[in-house]
């Protein structure tokens, strides 16, 4: 019966992605460490002791005056704590009067300004892919990765976490589609249901997805036989043609479980590893600067921003939208209609001023 109990504990910790799991952990240490530093008991915390963690948190201020921490960052806070107190078996505390109106308090008092990230439109897009010279060693393996990954992030309108766990047999192509590039799993699909994204043929060579899965998966198998492969590879690279008409190419050097993105280092030499979230982030802020637009809007979500913003000025409904982001609420849409195009489907341009 221990062993079960052991093997239960294990799925039940399993029941979060990797990602969210950690978050907990984090947040978990981050309130028994202050509850040790108060003298107060963490498992299980009594609500009183829980609402005061939430109202020291809320009374910090940064510089400019405003709340240190975001409404936001208090919510998963809560989710954490109530996960630790479910797992022992305890009433969740965040359940209780005591700390549900102190949230509700902190909110209304509390509240600072979203920060959300600009979205990557696709005139910039092209700015940052054409800048992009593949061809100089070793830069161009690492400017062949970062190609791929933008195109991918804006076209399927991915979230960070989507793009880092790709491997290489999750993308196929399909003759008509483009590719078709399997999700195993989100933060809105945690049990791993999967979908399908579809990246079609661009219309041209340096913006269709097909060719910069095809160019950077050429430079991964290449890198396996070496630097002078890798060199030949680069000057010998074709931008004029869509070079993902000759279909994806047989690639023996590289498994099928292979990490399709991966950290490159200066020398251009891939490891065999994911890159993380934060890998996306800091290529999409490099290559906006190093074509001169200030990244300090800018992210990793500019991408997902970018698609869903495009989509809505082009007349595509929520429904289409929701397709290949795999947002699960109409809501969630609207915020950036609201927020990126404001004028789209909006009476005050039938007014006639």
């Amino acid at each position: 019966m221990a062993g079960l109990h052991s093997d239960m504990r294990k799925f039940q910790e399993a029941s979060a992605a990797d990602r969210t799991r950690r978050g907990y952990e984090t947040d978990w240490a981050a309130f028994t460490a202050w509850c040790t530093a108060h003298r107060v008991v963490s498992l299980p915390a009594d609500p009183k002791t829980v609402g005061a963690y939430f109202t020291d948190a809320a009374n910090m201020l940064d510089s400019a005056g405003e709340p240190f921490y975001a409404t936001g960052t208090l919510d998963r806070w809560l989710s954490s704590i109530n996960k630790a107190h479910e797992l022992a078996g305890h009433p969740k505390p965040g359940k209780s009067p005591e700390v549900m109106t102190t949230i509700a308090g902190i909110r209304r008092v509390r509240t600072r300004p979203i920060n959300r990230k600009a979205p990557l439109l696709l005139p910039e897009l092209k700015r940052v892919i054409t800048s992009i010279d593949p061809t100089v060693f070793a830069g161009g393996v690492i400017g062949l990765r970062d190609r791929a990954l933008l195109l991918f992030g804006f076209a399927g309108g991915f979230r960070r976490s989507e793009l880092a766990a790709l491997t290489i047999s999750d993308v196929t192509l399909h003759p008509s589609d483009g590719l078709h590039v399997r999700i195993r799993s989100s933060k809105t699909d945690q049990e791993g249901k999967g979908q399908v994204k579809a990246l079609p043929y661009g219309s041209e060579p340096v913006t269709c997805a097909p060719c910069a899965f095809i160019h950077w998966v050429r430079a991964l198998a290449a890198t396996k036989h070496g630097r002078p492969a890798v060199m030949r590879y680069l000057w010998q690279l074709d931008e004029e043609h869509h070079v993902c008409r000759d279909g994806i190419p047989e690639c023996h050097e590289l498994g099928e479980w292979d990490p399709l993105f991966r950290p490159v280092m200066k020398n251009g030499a891939p490891h065999l590893r994911h890159i993380s979230g934060d890998v996306v982030n800091d290529v999409v802020k490099r290559r906006l600067q190093a074509v001169g637009i200030n990244p300090a809007r800018f992210g990793a979500h500019s991408l997902r921003a970018g698609f869903v913003t495009a989509a809505i000025t082009n007349g595509a409904s929520y429904h289409e939208i929701m397709r290949q982001t795999g947002h699960k609420d109409p809501a969630t849409v609207e915020v950036y209609a609201r927020e990126h195009a404001p004028l789209t489907n909006n009476a005050v341009t039938k007014l006639g001023l």
